[in-house]
């Protein structure tokens, strides 16, 4: 790993590790469905969440299928292909964790799939206030903690938590590489170098 790649974990690290276990509460012999798993967050939660014990569901293109199948999700279903309502046929999830920006309708299908009592936690701040059958809707905005971000580069360092870079590109590529990800072209995690 090359030391500019340690840039890809802090804000991405963060946020799934955070989304997991203080906004989730996952714990071992849980089920969660995490619906953007190819994104550089959906790819650490993931990891972390496998190597909490949890049975993983994840959501993610072809083009990422094969990397997220080698992060130990049990599951992949490719939403290109299949919608996912239809991909899970009524399974739920005790915890769906959602990356993918979505609308109203979309928002409330993905929290039809959390089980009762459990959790839907978003990062694109949904517009849902209650699932009801006492599922939890937590949006999620990360903060800095240095002791989280210690455990992950530690995990990083011993090889148990991979950083998947797709691209290093020069910082003059900054504006592109916006406007490249705002139309989902990105094929992963992108580290602009001085």
């Amino acid at each position: 790993m090359e030391l500019a790649d340690t840039a890809a974990l802090p804000s991405a690290g963060l946020t799934a590790w955070q989304s997991l276990f203080e906004h989730a509460g996952l714990k071992a012999g849980q089920s969660i469905l995490v619906n953007g798993a190819g994104g550089a967050v959906g790819g650490y939660a993931v990891q972390l969440a496998r190597q909490a014990g949890a049975t993983v569901t994840a959501t993610a293109s072809a083009r990422s299928a094969g990397r997220i199948r080698s992060y130990g999700a049990d599951r992949i279903i490719d939403y290109t292909a299949t919608p996912l309502p239809q991909a899970v046929a009524g399974r739920q999830s005790d915890v769906v964790l959602n990356l993918v920006r979505t609308d109203p309708q979309e928002t409330a299908q993905l929290a039809g799939l959390a089980a009762d009592g459990g959790a839907f936690v978003s990062t694109t701040f949904p517009d849902l206030d209650d699932a009801g059958r006492a599922v939890r809707v937590v949006s999620v905005s990360v903060r800095s903690d240095a002791a989280q971000l210690a455990q992950l580069v530690a995990r990083a360092d011993a090889g148990e938590l991979r950083i998947a870079v797709a691209e290093r590109r020069p910082l003059t590529d900054l504006a592109v590489v916006h406007d490249q990800a705002v139309a989902g072209e990105l094929p992963g995690k992108t580290v602009l170098i001085p």
